[in-house]
C-alpha cells in the first residue's frame, strides 16, 4: 500500500503573501525583519517570534511554543504548509495555503518536531494575524501567592482569549507576571481598566507600558512541557540554577535560559534530570537545542523505520514532489 497519497502535476510552494487569507510563504531562514517587511504593509503580523535576528527555522526548532501561543496556539498550528527537503535531497510540498482542510495524520506537526532525521524545512507557509496598531506590556509585581492569584485571575476571566501572552518570569531571585495585549488604540483604555482591576483584586502592583514592542526573550536553552497548574512552581525552582526562566502560563511550558558561563550540554542535562520521571507521569516532555533528541522507544523506532522505507519507496513515483 502506498503510504502517501500523491497529487500529480502540482508545484512546490513559491513565495507569496495573501493579504485576504492572511498567509505568507517565505524561506525557512527568514528573520523577523523579513516577515515584518512583507506583513506590516498589509496590517498583518506573525506574533510567534522569539528573536529578532535568529532564522525562523531555528526559533521553531528551539521550542514548540512562544509567549503568544497563549492566544494563538503552538507553532504547528500556525504553519499551514512547507516545502520540505527529504534526506535524499528531494523537496516535497506538505500542507496547503489555508488552514487545514482535510482530516488525516498531521504531517506538519510530526516533521516540525522530528529533528533532522526526516530532513529539513526549506520554506514555510505562515498564518498571519491582524495588526491592530497598538501593543502594551503589563507587569505585575508582588509576593508569590499574589502572583499566583494574579495568573489565576488572568487565565480564568472572560478576558482570557484577549491576552496575547500571560507569562511568569523568574530571574535574579525575583518573579513577576508579564501580560501582552494587542488591540486597536481606541480599546486600550478598556484593557487597562481590566488589568487595573486584576491588580487591585490580587494585591499586586501594575506597571503598564503602552506602545511597546512585543517582548522577544530569545531562544531558550531548555524547554519543559508540564501542566499549567505546575508551570509556575517548576519555573521558580529551575530559576535557582539558571539565568532566567519564562513560564508560559496557559501553555504549561517553561523556557529556561542558562548562564553564559555554563557548559550548556552538561548543565542542561543535569538541570532536567530530576524532573524526567515526573514529566513522564504527567505526559510532559522536555527538549534542548544543545542536546540530541531523546531516542525513540522500540515501538516508535519500528514505526519510524517503516516510514523511512515508505519515503524511499515512493520518491521515485513523484512527478512534482508533492506530499499531502
Amino acid at each position: 500500500m502506498n503510504v502517501f497519497p500523491l497529487m500529480q502535476h502540482e508545484r512546490l510552494f513559491v513565495p507569496f503573501l495573501d493579504e485576504v487569507d492572511g498567509t505568507l510563504c517565505l524561506p525557512a531562514n527568514a528573520t523577523a525583519s523579513d516577515i515584518h517587511s512583507q506583513a506590516r504593509a498589509h496590517r498583518l503580523r506573525f506574533p510567534l517570534l522569539l528573536d529578532e535576528a535568529k532564522p525562523l527555522r531555528e526559533q521553531i526548532a528551539a521550542t514548540t511554543h512562544a509567549p503568544a501561543s497563549c492566544r494563538f496556539g503552538p507553532y504547528c498550528d500556525n504553519i499551514l504548509g512547507m516545502n520540505w527537503r527529504l534526506p535524499s535531497g528531494r523537496i516535497a510540498r506538505i500542507g496547503e495555503r489555508v488552514v487545514k482542510t482535510t482530516t488525516g495524520y498531521d504531517w506538519l506537526r510530526f516533521l516540525l518536531h522530528s529533528g533532522s532525521r526526516c530532513g529539513e524545512p526549506v520554506d514555510y507557509v505562515l498564518r498571519l494575524r491582524p495588526d491592530c496598531g497598538f501593543t502594551a506590556i503589563a507587569r505585575f509585581d508582588g509576593g508569590t501567592s499574589a502572583l499566583h492569584s494574579c495568573v489565576s485571575k488572568l487565565l480564568h476571566s472572560g478576558w482570557m482569549h484577549w491576552w496575547d501572552a500571560v507569562d511568569c518570569i523568574s530571574e535574579g531571585g525575583t518573579s513577576f507576571v508579564r501580560v501582552m495585549i494587542h488591540c486597536v488604540p481606541e480599546e486600550a483604555p478598556i484593557f487597562a481598566q481590566q488589568l487595573e482591576h486584576i491588580a487591585a483584586s490580587t494585591s499586586t502592583q501594575l506597571t503598564l507600558q503602552n506602545n511597546a514592542p512585543p517582548p522577544l526573550d530569545g531562544l531558550p536553552d531548555l524547554v519543559i512541557k508540564t501542566t499549567p497548574d505546575r508551570v509556575i512552581g517548576l519555573s521558580a525552582e529551575l530559576a535557582h540554577a539558571a539565568r532566567r526562566c519564562v513560564a508560559l502560563c496557559y501553555s504549561g511550558v517553561v523556557h529556561v535560559y542558562m548562564n553564559d558561563s555554563d557548559d550548556l550540554t552538561e548543565r542542561t542535562q543535569a538541570l532536567v534530570q530530576p524532573y524526567t520521571a515526573e514529566l513522564h507521569t504527567l505526559g510532559g516532555d522536555w527538549h534542548s537545542r544543545w542536546l540530541p533528541a531523546t531516542p525513540p522507544t522500540i515501538t516508535e523506532s519500528a514505526w519510524l523505520n517503516t516510514l523511512e522505507e515508505a519515503i524511499h519507496a515512493t520518491e521515485g513515483e513523484w512527478s512534482d514532489g508533492v506530499l499531502e
